[in-house]
């Protein structure tokens, strides 16, 4: 009996070890599925919701970019396109391979996508491929269940209507970057603003994006859309450009590298904003291989550049107006007083030289500024001291941006004493005020800052703001102060330069409806004539190469009697102005006022 009740004591304890290890595993149990179904309900219910809901942003329709007339200049077309999504491609490397196998990549191409992906925020749409065939696009389609976190999306390209002709103007988008990120946000578009109104309006341009929930199975194959919220289109923008204007500019300044623009005298409007060479805005926004960017980069005449903003230059002859008025402002001249050109002015040891070998003779205000005198600006120059030419200078705002909407100006230089001590620890000379005066030396301005200069002398002495945008109200023009009598007296001298035989642009004068065209012409010399070449013979341009040949300059405005346009060209290494710039701005202000003229025509009947 005593084995039977030892056994029997034995299995009761084992039963009851056991009994009470059932009894733990199921409280643990119990435990564990009230913690997942009760307090953890929210958590895995919105996990699997997420497994279940795609969320995708949907990136808005750009704005887009309008002329005066309402003529187009920038559009969207339609784009398949193919995005990857990295934190939900599972293995990045397999959908990467197999996505790029489809896509036809090169292993450089698969490599630089691996990249991109790793090192970007895992939760933004990447863009893997732009502009694709819809045989291509449907392939990827077909392979969506064996793709995971990859999108396949019909998106926008941006497509500019008139290329080259508004490159500088309007800009173009490029691809997003971090930096980009950074400053707008996250949104699904690759399409960014690099440079113009692309660029500087791109928070109005951009919009915001939408968000499209859509159900999706086990193999991430779309089921049915749950919800779509289409976000905002981005604003359009109407430009104060002239298209038509634009494009007859920009062929007229075919093979030159410089500058044409066209400005209302009194809004400041921009009707033509020509930089050449330029570049196709089209091929840059889908992107370009490193050597083509880099041979637009270090190409001499810098087709990259918006020279309307960015090119400072010596203003040459085109600056003498200003001199002029300093003189005739301060009393150091009168315009009757003669002054004799024997084609050099000598002070102290140096020598300066007319333009005129032989001289010009007796010179008056006006007519040495019809003829460009050298000499007689030498000596007024000389009276009128650095520190005057300065402050018209400043009084016509030359030496500071003129405050365009799109940015990335430069500022120019006017010098004076303090600028040279600042710049070269030197006293200012002479000599200096002497180069100064013929609008030489240290002094430079923009192509902008002299439209700006001339539609002042236009408009009875007004500093207008150029403007490029229409929706934006005028800034009310500021009166620069100059006596009415002076300023008739400079006009008159402009009309002269352009409709008297003894003018340097009389070959460019025009008659369309009775209207004429005031100017100035200016020859900027960027080399050092050296005393032995005087003597030798002076190379003419077309013995130089193109970097050593002077700048072509013209300015003016149309019509005569009620000025309303102004204009100034400048022509890199060109020649001398009244054979180069001139003509070009004879050729666009004709068009000009011919299309101005059918228009009138058109609305009388």
């Amino acid at each position: 009996m005593a084995g039977f009740e030892d056994d029997a004591t034995t299995f009761t304890r084992r039963g009851l070890v056991l009994g009470v290890s059932q009894i733990a595993l199921f409280s643990l149990l119990a435990g564990r599925l009230q913690y997942l179904q009760v307090a953890r309900s929210d958590l895995y219910a919105t996990l699997a919701e997420d497994n279940r809901v795609n969320v995708r942003l949907m990136a808005p329709p750009r704005g887009q970019i309008f002329d005066r007339n309402k003529v187009k200049l920038a559009d969207n077309d339609q784009d398949f396109q193919v995005v990857l999504i990295p934190e939900q491609a599972g293995d990045l490397g397999a959908t990467v391979a197999k996505l790029s196998q489809l896509l036809g990549f090169s292993d450089r191409q698969q490599k630089d996508l691996l990249r991109r992906a790793r090192r970007g925020p895992k939760f933004r749409p990447l863009t893997v491929a732009e502009n694709l065939s819809w045989e291509t696009f449907s392939q990827v389609n077909l392979n969506l269940p064996f793709l995971s976190g990859v999108q396949p999306r019909v998106g926008d390209r941006r497509i500019y209507s008139f290329a080259d002709a508004t490159a500088h103007s309007v800009g173009y988008v490029g691809i997003e970057t971090k930096r980009d990120i950074e400053v707008h946000g996250n949104a699904p578009s690759d399409m960014v603003g690099r440079s113009g109104i692309e660029r500087y309006f791109e928070n109005v341009l951009r919009g915001e994006a939408g968000v499209r929930h859509v159900e999706v199975n086990a193999h991430g194959r779309t089921v049915r859309e749950l919800a779509f919220d289409p976000g905002r289109p981005g604003a359009d923008i109407e430009l104060t450009l002239d298209i038509g204007l634009q494009k007859f500019a920009h062929e007229r300044m075919a093979g030159h590298s410089g500058s044409a623009i066209v400005m209302d005298t009194q809004t400041g409007d921009l009707l033509c904003m020509v930089s050449t060479p330029a570049f196709d805005p089209n091929k840059l926004s889908q992107g370009v291989d490193t050597k083509s960017w880099n041979e637009m980069v270090t190409h001499e005449r810098k087709p990259l550049m918006n020279k309307v903003l960015r090119g400072q230059y010596s203003p040459g002859s085109t600056f003498k107006m200003l001199v002029g008025l300093a003189a005739l402002e301060t009393g150091v001249i009168t315009p009757d007083e003669s002054i004799e050109c024997t084609g050099m002015y000598s002070f102290g040891d140096e020598d300066f030289h007319c333009w005129k070998d032989e001289g010009h003779g007796p010179m008056r205000f006006e007519d040495a500024i019809a003829q460009s005198c050298d000499t007689y600006y030498y000596e007024i120059a000389r009276r009128l001291g650095i520190d005057n030419i300065e402050k018209m200078a400043r009084r016509f705002n030359l030496g500071q941006p003129t405050g365009i909407e799109i940015g990335g100006e430069k500022a120019g230089i006017v010098p004076g004493r303090d600028w040279k001590r600042a710049n070269y620890d030197a006293g200012w000379r002479t000599g200096e005020t002497l180069i100064t005066g013929i609008g030489q030396g240290f002094l430079l301005v923009t192509p902008l800052q002299l439209t700006v200069m001339t539609a002042s002398l236009a408009n009875g002495g007004f500093i207008v703001r150029p403007r490029l945008i229409r929706d934006t109200e005028p800034v009310p023009a500021q009166p620069i102060g100059i006596d009415a009598q002076h300023l008739a007296l400079v006009n008159s001298a402009m009309y002269k330069v352009v409709n008297r035989p003894s003018g340097t642009a009389y070959e460019s004068s025009i008659l369309i409806n009775g209207n004429r065209m005031n100017g100035k012409t200016g020859t900027v010399q960027v080399r050092r004539i050296s005393k032995d070449e005087r003597e030798s013979g002076v190379l003419s341009n077309k013995e130089l190469d193109w970097h050593l040949r002077d700048h072509s300059l013209f300015v003016g405005y149309a019509p005569h009697k009620n000025p309303r346009y102004a204009i100034s060209i400048v022509i890199e290494h060109g020649g001398g102005g009244a054979y180069v710039a001139a003509p070009i701005a004879r050729d666009i202000m004709a068009e000009l006022l011919r299309n101005e003229g059918r228009a009138r025509e058109a609305r009388a009947s």
